[in-house]
């Protein structure tokens, strides 16, 4: 399943046949996740914990019309879990700090009280708008980061069949899409890299969707 989310929040959430009626998709930039779990939102308290159960599994299966007998691999399984995340409320500067501390090109934009996905930023959008208005960069670095990120986003869920997803991001030209659970709550990220590392691992896992 796939979701997604502007301004007014949650305005999307369907399978992927559904998701190629969608209009324009704002492709993201490379990214790296913080894989040594350094996050200083407090990110790994609130992490998926559920388990994906066999009659789950089946079901997936029978709305997204797969065969049965396939064996899945879900976004859960292969996504990082460890994603360094920016409160909408902090500043450019604070953000661009981030960026540099964790070495990442984008973050995801969360809410300040809890992990609901708000928009995302890369350090290209922050370099443009701050050239764009070159005289008053001084004080744009102490807006909102909220004022300039990217609020329509493109999640999947944990569940979700990892080819599709895989299909997505080719489709739409992602290099990562942030995972979102059915609470609307950020529970990670699955990027290109993260794929690959699980096809060149995992012998019999095949992407096709």
């Amino acid at each position: 399943m796939f979701a997604m989310y502007d301004d007014d929040g949650l305005n999307f959430r369907n399978t992927i046949d559904h998701l190629y009626n969608l209009h324009k998709v704002t492709s993201s930039e490379p990214i790296k996740n913080d894989t040594d779990g350094k996050n200083k939102q407090g990110f790994e308290e609130k992490l998926y914990q559920g388990k994906i159960t066999e009659d789950a599994i089946n079901k997936y299966k029978q709305v997204t019309n797969l065969d049965t007998t396939v064996e899945i691999f879900h976004v859960e399984q292969v996504m990082s879990h460890h994603v360094t995340t920016v409160n909408d409320s902090q500043t450019i500067q604070e953000c661009y700090n981030l960026m540099e501390e964790y070495k990442v090109q984008q973050l995801p934009v969360i809410a300040d009280s809890a992990l609901h996905l708000k928009g995302m930023i890369t350090k290209h959008d922050i370099l443009r708008h701050l050239v764009e208005d070159i005289n008053y960069a001084n004080k744009n670095i102490n807006k909102h980061i909220y004022e300039i990120s990217t609020k329509k986003i493109l999640t999947t869920d944990p569940i979700s069949d990892i080819r599709r997803v895989a299909k997505v991001m080719l489709d739409f030209n992602l290099n990562a899409i942030p995972v979102v659970n059915s609470e609307d709550i950020l529970v990670g990220m699955v990027t290109r890299h993260d794929i690959v590392k699980a096809v060149s691992t995992i012998p019999h896992m095949q992407i096709w969707a």
